[in-house]
């Protein structure tokens, strides 16, 4: 199946996530695949600059504090981060696809919370924290342990630091009082699922916006994150009829399967 991909996403994007595959769960990994989602529409990307981006932040932060100060640590990087490049949701154009390029974000300084809680944690681990994202239904966050205690961290709303419970009523304030909680829901999110969300989330710009073949594209850097869900690849197949290339895609399946080896 996979052999007769790309057909709609830019083959530099879909070469770079496929490439990082076998390495999905450490931080280089993640910055190059979320580098690859962007790369769709910028295939002139190169992800050593948002590298070092990243870590030109991370040195200025640094530099404030002397010695191992956990507390110092975490509040010179809310002021950099929050405060002085004034990182924080677009509220204003939510559904732009940029809010999901995590190079964009860097730019402007918006996004979507996945893509703000993305920058937070590479920033915070490369500070020594521990770091993780948090996929609650509807809004994602950023977890972070400080001296042992774990907070949750609202990169969308300038940084804010909540407990469960606040983030409980976050939830209520989205689909209503009646929203089923857990503390399941604030369970580390693995670097595949964070992924997948984000291109959920283009996924669905993209498909209210009409634009098939890049919800095809989308759909293609999904199915490299989960190769054996049928239900993918028949989505694909969908979208392709719905563009006229569902023809050539089966031809070029037909073609990979007889393939020796």
């Amino acid at each position: 199946m996979i052999a007769s991909l790309p057909m709609c996403c830019s083959p530099q994007a879909f070469e770079l996530l496929a490439s990082q595959i076998p390495t999905l769960n450490s931080p280089d990994a993640m910055l190059q695949c979320a580098c690859a989602v962007a790369m769709h529409e910028h295939p002139g990307l190169d992800p050593a600059s948002v590298d070092t981006t990243i870590q030109s932040f991370t040195d200025t932060i640094r530099s404030r504090v002397h010695g191992h100060q956990p507390q110092a640590l975490l509040a010179h990087m809310h002021e950099f981060l929050f405060e002085e490049q004034n990182f924080a949701g677009n509220t204003l154009d939510y559904y732009n696809p940029s809010n999901s390029y995590l190079p964009n974000v860097l730019q402007t300084k918006l996004g979507l919370p996945i893509t703000l809680s993305m920058v937070y944690r590479m920033i915070a681990e490369r500070l020594g924290f521990r770091s993780w994202g948090v996929g609650l239904p509807g809004h994602f966050m950023s977890g972070i342990e400080v001296e042992g205690k774990p907070l949750l961290v609202d990169a969308f709303a300038g940084g804010r630091i909540m407990t469960a419970s606040e983030a409980h009523d976050r939830m209520k304030e989205i689909f209503g009082a009646e929203i089923e909680w857990s503390d399941e829901l604030l369970k580390p999110a693995s670097n595949r699922h964070w992924l997948t969300r984000m291109l959920q989330n283009l996924l669905n710009i993209f498909g209210s916006a009409g634009q098939y073949t890049n919800v095809a594209a989308m759909l293609e850097m999904e199915i490299l994150l989960w190769p054996e869900q049928t239900r993918l690849q028949r989505d694909l197949a969908l979208v392709l009829a719905r563009i006229g290339l569902s023809t050539r895609f089966c031809l070029a399946r037909t073609l990979s399967r007889r393939q020796p080896g």
